[in-house]
């Protein structure tokens, strides 16, 4: 059954890690079966079964039939796509919609609001704070960035 699951994985192009991934099962779980390590579980057969059904499974399981129930490939990145139906339409009206348009006027760009900085005066601070009769020796201002300012009223 070992070879029939490498044939399959070849079949199919992809690698072992992509099987255990699709199907569910740890990594390690396909190499040991690849490997002949240990035998493929109930669970691990099901689980191909179910997420790859074009299998057939009395091959994968006894070695009789096709590989593939149907006998059909898997589409390759070289397969002809099929052709879309063309639609028999006048073009013509249209083009000469399109050439015929003006083009739009340019959009003249839109300035910038203008922001008025509030400067605050450094020295117009009250020389007493919240009516206290005790005058104001000096404020430090503490900053997120880790620097301060101190500031002086004047007297």
């Amino acid at each position: 059954m070992e070879d029939r699951i490498k044939k399959f994985i070849d079949y199919m192009g992809i690698t072992p890690s992509e099987l255990a991934d699709a199907i569910g099962v740890q990594r390690s779980n396909v190499t040991h079966v690849l490997k002949g390590r240990n035998k493929p579980s109930f669970q691990f057969i099901e689980k191909l079964l179910q997420i790859y059904p074009r299998i057939n499974a009395k091959w994968l399981l006894l070695g009789e039939g096709s590989m593939i129930e149907g006998g059909a490939k898997p589409p390759t990145l070289f397969d002809q796509a099929p052709e879309p139906a063309l639609i028999n339409k006048p073009t013509d009206k249209v083009e000469r919609e399109i050439i015929n348009e003006p083009p739009p006027a340019p959009k003249e760009p839109t300035p910038p609001p203008v922001i008025k900085e509030k400067k605050e005066p450094e020295n117009d601070l009250p020389g007493t704070l919240f009516g206290s009769e005790k005058p104001i020796e000096r404020l430090i201002v503490f900053y997120n960035d880790q620097t301060f300012k101190v500031y002086n009223p004047s007297r």
